[in-house]
């Protein structure tokens, strides 16, 4: 697609500051055209303009000389740097105004649909199907959040990346602290919000339950009237229910709750009565796991009901299509748009990617991040997998808080529950989670846990195996130590036979 193609003097003007330069002949001149907005400096091309970062490890000041010789032509900076010969732009904060020129540059675009995603779990999930469902409309035209760009510096970026073409977008919304969303979600000037779910994550950093009912309930500042707030419902009287917080800035939106059919049915009466503008429903009647998946039936209060092939597992995945299919009907997606959207549905690596590796042995590697309920949802996916036994190797999850010890505890309790039948664990608590158990490995080494693991399967090679932590646990190396394993293992019996 084109490039951005902004001029200096329309960044200066925006950013209300006169470029600078040690070469005066430079700073005189307005007319250099900027196609991208780049913070690493290792990344310059010709034509960028670079963002001059100051972080606890890295001053981008330092790197100006090399980003002039890699082609930059302007940085924006907190503090002038003599020597450099291309222009600079002074500003208070680099980071706000990065952040001020990205709700400009997406206020030229008009997006149908441009969807803000946030929720204590599922985010980065539904933000990968609503991306593959519009993508079977819109193509190359769809702008969707990459990896985890979706902070205070990663969600400008993405808005900094719309071109001429696009017609869609989907920007995931994360935040650990009250404000940060209402800070970031209006940079998205989204036409659908969302809130996927509520629950403990973060609650280290944002303090309380009710601080991450309130901090989640920012996105919907972002909406205007008639705009669609996509909202999740749970049961009556549970601690994780917001909608008493967020209804009044619900009242003037078209709302679209999602949930399980019990609880919408429980709660639509309390909408109704509520006063809201418009209410729509899509809810979960019935899942059946399949062998590469689950049928998911979905109920909706205004398109009809249908089944859909979902190739990922977990009862919290069949949650999720309800709030995809929430944000996208309203638009006019068909359920057979939908539907061919699901099936080229592909996860990003470490989120419930189920990998069999040799006959009998089947590994859930969703070690990309976890909270409380994340896990108990990781566990009842393993336990929806036919084998003679049922292995969790759970990670330290992280950003807890005081109750962080007792948070981990009720995990295993979870899994005891479930019947998990062998336990496994690495971490801060690991001695604690197994003395819980009441067997197992505490460990904080991927080889040592791949091993036990290949030891059980050597004992019963029927096995089905759970590897879930927070990023800062690492697992994904526990992942790869016992795919190492498997393939020297192989290896010997293909010699020796």
């Amino acid at each position: 697609m084109l490039g951005m193609n902004w001029l200096l003097e329309d960044i200066a003007c925006i950013l209300d500051c006169d470029p600078v330069s040690a070469d005066p002949c430079v700073s005189s001149s307005l007319d250099a055209s900027v196609q991208r907005f780049v913070t690493d400096s290792r990344q310059i091309q010709a034509g960028d303009c670079f963002v001059a970062l100051v972080g606890e490890r890295v001053d981008g000041h330092e790197f100006l000389d090399a980003v002039m010789q890699a082609g930059a032509v302007v940085a924006i900076v907190t503090d002038l740097v003599p020597t450099c010969c291309i222009p600079q732009l002074l500003v208070t904060d680099a980071l706000s105004a990065m952040q001020q020129l990205a709700a400009i540059w997406r206020s030229q675009f008009a997006l149908s649909p441009c969807i803000a995603v946030t929720g204590s779990n599922g985010k980065t999930s539904v933000k990968e199907m609503l991306a593959s469902i519009l993508r079977v409309r819109d193509g190359a035209r769809l702008l969707a959040t990459q990896g985890n760009l979706n902070n205070h510096l990663g969600l400008p970026m993405t808005l900094l990346g719309l071109r001429e073409g696009h017609a869609s977008a989907v920007i995931e919304v994360g935040a650990n602290h009250l404000g940060e969303i209402a800070a970031l979600a209006p940079l998205a000037q989204p036409n659908v919000a969302m809130i996927t779910s509520i629950g403990v994550a973060h609650v280290g950093e944002f303090g309380s339950l009710a601080a991450i009912i309130a901090a989640k309930g920012e996105i919907w500042s972002a909406l205007d009237a008639g705009d669609v707030a996509v909202v999740p419902v749970v049961a009556m009287g549970r601690a994780l229910d917001g909608f008493a917080v967020w209804q009044p800035q619900l009242i003037d939106k078209r709302v679209v709750f999602f949930g399980s059919l019990d609880d919408v049915q429980q709660q639509f009466p309390r909408f109704v009565q509520a006063g809201l503008e418009k209410v729509s429903t899509v809810a979960v009647a019935a899942r059946k796991a399949t062998a590469d998946g689950q049928l998911v039936e979905l109920v909706t209060s205004d398109w009809g009901s249908v089944q859909l092939h979902l190739p990922i597992m977990g009862a919290h995945q069949a949650n999720n299509v309800a709030a995809v299919a929430a944000a996208l009907l309203p638009q006019g997606l068909s359920w057979q748009q939908i539907q061919t959207g699901l099936m080229q549905l592909v996860l990003p690596s470490g989120r419930l990617r189920v990998l069999q590796p040799i006959e009998g042995l089947t590994v859930i590697d969703d070690s990309y991040n976890a909270n409380p309920t994340s896990m108990v949802a990781g566990i009842n996916v393993l336990m929806e997998q036919t084998a003679q036994q049922h292995v969790f190797v759970m990670g330290a999850m992280g950003e807890l808080g005081a109750d962080s010890e007792a948070l981990h505890l009720a995990v295993v309790d979870a899994a005891k529950q479930a019947g998990v039948s062998q336990f496994c664990a690495a971490g801060a608590y690991k001695d604690a989670c197994v003395t819980r158990f009441g067997s197992g490995l505490a460990d904080d080494c991927p080889d040592v846990l791949a091993q036990r693991i290949w030891q059980l399967y050597q004992q019963q090679p029927s096995l089905a195996v759970l590897v879930k932590g927070s990023r800062s646990s690492k697992m994904e190396r526990v992942v790869a130590a016992l795919q190492v394993l498997i393939e020297e293992n192989i290896k010997i019996t293909i010699n020796k036979g």
